[in-house]
């Protein structure tokens, strides 16, 4: 797509960003005399009717993107078609892409990342409440500005040049589908829910330098979003806290109806989280209401006034409450019970709009995401007027366990570093020491097929399975005294 001197009545200055599907340039509108960003997209690459019906679908979407009102939003000002190509006039934001700042290795500190999905799902909440699902939340759609603050683009975006354009769409990178959640890979309706899965999988990369799916292909990487467990393993987490990690399972929870179930959740327990203060003084806490202490006397009564009948009352009395005091202290040494768990409302469904669109957003490095003070670790009680916001009681990670041992082996294949898999279907999914690693045609080693690595000697199991056909183990041995250099795993798996 060549650079036009004008769209509209947008005179384009240069361009900001390249993308799959379209271009974003930097713009002056002559009109209001203000500098603006204006993406483009060619009409042929949209489907889903005539070009008059693209061109009404993609100026309702922009309608409806642009009543949202948020500082963490990029505001629309207009769109439009010219000579074939869709545009989209937005706010001009001077700053970078997160996706610009990950990719060279400028990742987050953890209160700095948290500060951050917080401000994302505000953003993402005034969009909910504005009927709006943004469907493509991924880092190339967060921009942050000069001062450190997140703002979301794209909204509409998506659903007006067609649905399902991240999974249909040839030569499509595996980027924007891996922050999809599973309802939208299967292609069902998706609700809000949809895009706080995104920003959890976001959340999870920028805490952990890694994707919690960090599949190479699109084959794997739709079977990791449906049935891969990021969580499995809980030493790959190394430091970073148990309720963070809590907060990341409730993110990413595969269905929807055991995930986080709100935006201003989101943020409310993000923002705990970066305050230093956790969740475990939020988690599973029953509030309680403050009991109003009886006014004191306007003056206590002098020791003369009391009635002389009273005095030995009082020493009795003192003496009750030394021997409460002890006790009181030896009560007080002893573990408390864990307190309730209180759930609050549940979320409110609203109308699907939007779906994935890969573009990437790179203008001048902004300054360090602004954080928040640490807050007190002790978690205040509510008052009538306000409303505590919890998370679901912790979910057990589970224990690293020994690798079971396979059925009997139909065959024994050598290598020095790694294998390949030349198996009959070649549709066969392939499963070493029960880790899914994809289908056996992305690892035969030729026509973009890739070796499979082993992280040292030993022998490693590995099951080939397709619906119809029996299943088989096979293992292969690594050595440094193999002939070969990667086994070649050769073998047709046979029909029932």
């Amino acid at each position: 797509m060549s650079k036009p001197a004008r769209l509209g009545r947008y005179q384009i200055l240069g361009e900001i960003g390249r993308g799959a599907m379209g271009v974003v340039y930097r713009a002056f509108d002559p009109q209001l005399e203000r500098p603006v960003a204006i993406k483009a997209i060619s009409a042929e690459t949209v489907g889903g009717g005539t070009t008059e019906e693209i061109i009404a679908r993609f100026v309702r979407e922009a309608k409806l993107a642009a009543r949202i009102v948020h500082p963490g939003v990029v505001t629309i000002y207009d769109a439009g078609e010219d000579s074939g190509q869709l545009y989209l006039v937005m706010e001009l934001v001077e700053g970078e892409s997160l996706a610009a700042r990950l990719r060279r290795g400028d990742f987050p500190r953890q209160a700095e990342a948290l500060e951050l999905v917080a401000q994302v799902a505000e953003a993402l909440g005034a969009a909910h409440q504005a009927g709006v699902v943004h469907r493509d939340v991924k880092p190339a759609n967060i921009l942050i500005t000069r001062e450190g603050k997140a703002k979301v683009s794209d909204f509409g975006v998506a659903k007006a040049v067609g649905e399902g354009t991240g999974l249909t769409r040839t030569g499509t990178a595996v980027g924007s589908p891996a922050y999809m959640s599973p309802e939208q890979v299967r292609g069902e309706h998706v609700d809000p829910r949809s895009d706080l899965f995104s920003l959890g999988v976001i959340l999870y990369e920028m805490l952990l330098r890694k994707r919690p799916f960090p599949a190479e292909t699109l084959t794997t990487l739709v079977y990791q979003i449906l049935n891969s467990d990021p969580f499995a393993d809980p030493q790959a987490f190394g430091t970073l806290p148990p309720e963070v990690v809590r907060f990341l399972q409730w993110c990413l929870a595969k269905d929807p109806g055991q995930r986080i179930p709100d935006a201003a959740t989101f943020a409310t327990q993000a923002r705990a989280l970066a305050a230093g203060s956790g969740l475990a003084s939020t988690l599973g806490t029953m509030p309680t209401m403050p009991i109003a202490a009886a006014p004191p006397p306007d003056r206590p009564p002098s020791a003369s006034e009391r009635p002389r009948g009273h005095r030995q009352v009082m020493w009795v009395a003192l003496a009750l409450l030394l021997v409460g005091a002890v006790v009181s202290l030896f009560l007080l040494r002893r573990p408390s019970p864990p307190p309730a768990t209180l759930l609050l409302a549940d979320p409110t469904p609203v109308p699907e709009l939007v779906g994935p669109l890969g573009e990437s957003w790179e203008v001048p490095t902004p300054t360090a995401i602004a954080t928040r003070p640490s807050a007190p670790t002790r978690t205040p009680s509510p008052t009538r007027e306000e409303a505590v916001v919890v998370l679901p009681p912790p979910i057990a990670l589970p224990r690293p366990t020994a690798t079971p041992t396979p059925p009997p082996v139909v065959k024994t294949y050598l290598g020095r570093h790694g294998a390949v898999f030349n198996v009959d279907p070649e549709e066969a999914l392939v499963e070493i020491n029960g880790q899914v690693i994809g289908i056996a045609d992305d690892w035969d080693g030729k026509g973009g097929g890739k070796v499979y690595y082993f992280p040292g000697p030993g022998t490693y199991y590995a099951k080939l399975s397709l619906a119809g056909h029996k299943t088989v183990w096979v293992a292969i041995v690594i050595t440094p005294t193999a002939k070969e250099e990667h086994a070649d795993v050769d073998w047709e798996l046979e029909e029932f």
